[in-house]
């Protein structure tokens, strides 16, 4: 059976990759996914498409030529876009090589990069989804792996059969635990409720978990890779602030990330819909900063957070040499805030912004809580900023600034009360 541990990519320690793409911006990116895999491009083509070709969404007459400018050098063919798996298999038939599209290639690095739990499973359920539709094409693809050639007969249209059955009862298994897994997260997500939050969302590779650690003076993963965080952090923004407000490290985006993904990530994605405020973090060394800038606001369309408030923070401002670097970086968002996230001095200024955010939305509130309402004045000290305190005979008066919503859930506009003279 074809494992989670199974790699999609050909087993080969100096692998000679041929791409194939439709836009340059796209198959340069493809490039850099697959430098994260440790494989470099041998070859590259761009060949834009004027009409996809049903059966092979390339038309023969390119494939053919490509075929013959790989020569028998090139151990797999990755094409940057996302092939059925008909296309799939018609196309290896014609390139006589190991074919793999675009999604295969971020599937390979989710699996990679997956270190916890949850991951594991939102990855592998996702990358058998992937598989179960082209089980007879990557029986192909493997035998080469195991040693067998194009010529050899395999393991049979029964083996395919009994995989495929492995492969239906595995998914079912990791759909039900993804489940559970999205039952705790509403768990943590409850325990949270009362809490401000602030996501930070951004293409991957744009520094998230490196301001995230700056900001929180924490250790999160952060390597310069594409993907190389796919968990949801969380960490207090500052212990000592009133109403505490914590951050929220989430997954990278990606122009056409897998739908599969999405949906396997949906729990992890969720943190996003909760929170009170998006920090969008944008690379602002990349010299495509703007498209990954409009991809992200994409993708928080698509979950349906693009009317949330937001601060847009252009990163790595560190790396750009000359003026017309930053000019270019400045279009890409005029008024979003620029920083590096190594520079300690711009990144607690950007801590204050935040904390400046939800102080905006707090209101003060006078009130007058009976000494029996103990909980409520304990989160009311916890989630507030008390100005003042006095001990009356029928309870606690305090002079309190707090977020509205939460002051209404709490019940504290039941005690309001005049204001108070000394």
């Amino acid at each position: 059976m074809i494992e989670n541990t199974q790699s999609l990519l050909p087993i080969k320690e100096h692998l000679k990759v041929f791409t194939l793409g439709v836009e340059e911006e796209s198959l340069n990116e493809l490039d850099r996914l697959l430098h994260t895999l440790g494989v470099e491009t041998a070859q590259r083509v761009m060949a834009p498409v004027r009409k996809i070709v049903a059966g092979t969404y390339f038309g023969t007459g390119k494939l053919d030529e490509i075929r013959e400018q790989g020569g028998d050098e090139i151990d797999l063919f990755v094409l940057d876009v996302e092939l059925t798996p008909r296309q799939m298999q018609n196309v290896e038939k014609i390139l006589g090589k190991p074919v793999l599209d675009r999604n295969a290639i971020i599937l390979e690095i989710f699996s990679r990069h997956a270190r916890t739990s949850e991951a594991k499973t939102q990855v592998e359920l996702a990358k058998l989804q992937y598989v179960l539709p082209r089980l007879a094409h990557l029986w192909n693809h493997f035998e080469r792996q195991r040693g067998g050639g194009v010529g050899n007969k395999g393991m049979g249209e029964k083996q395919i059969e009994v995989d495929r059955r492995l492969v239906k009862r595995r998914i079912s298994i990791l759909g039900n635990r993804l489940k559970e897994i999205e039952k705790e997260r509403k768990v943590q997500r409850s325990s949270r409720k009362d809490i401000m939050k602030a996501a930070i969302v951004g293409y991957t590779n744009a520094g998230k978990s490196t301001l995230l650690n700056t900001l929180t003076e924490s250790k999160v993963l952060a390597e310069d890779k594409l993907f190389a965080t796919l968990d949801s952090t969380v960490r207090a923004l500052n212990p000592d602030s009133h109403p505490p407000v914590v951050v929220i490290d989430t997954v990278g985006f990606i122009q056409n990330i897998p739908t599969s993904l999405i949906a396997s990530f949906r729990s992890t994605l969720e943190e996003i819909s909760q929170a009170d405020l998006i920090v969008h973090v944008v690379d602002a060394s990349s010299e495509h900063a703007r498209e990954q800038f409009e991809t992200t606001v994409e993708v928080l369309k698509e979950l349906k957070c693009d009317d949330k408030d937001r601060i847009v923070v252009l990163n790595k401002m560190d790396l750009l040499s000359s003026p017309a670097q930053v000019n270019r970086a400045k279009l890409v968002h005029p008024g979003a805030v620029r920083i590096s996230a190594l520079d300690l001095d711009a990144v607690k200024r950007l801590r204050e912004q935040i904390l400046d955010y939800f102080k905006t939305k707090m209101q003060v509130f006078e009130v007058v809580v009976p000494y029996t309402e103990g909980k409520l004045l304990a989160k009311i000290q916890e989630f507030g900023s008390i100005n003042s305190t006095k001990y009356l005979e029928k309870g606690v008066f305090m002079q309190v600034k707090m977020d509205t919503g939460l002051a209404q859930k709490l019940g504290v506009t039941r005690y309001a009360t005049a204001k108070q003279d000394d």
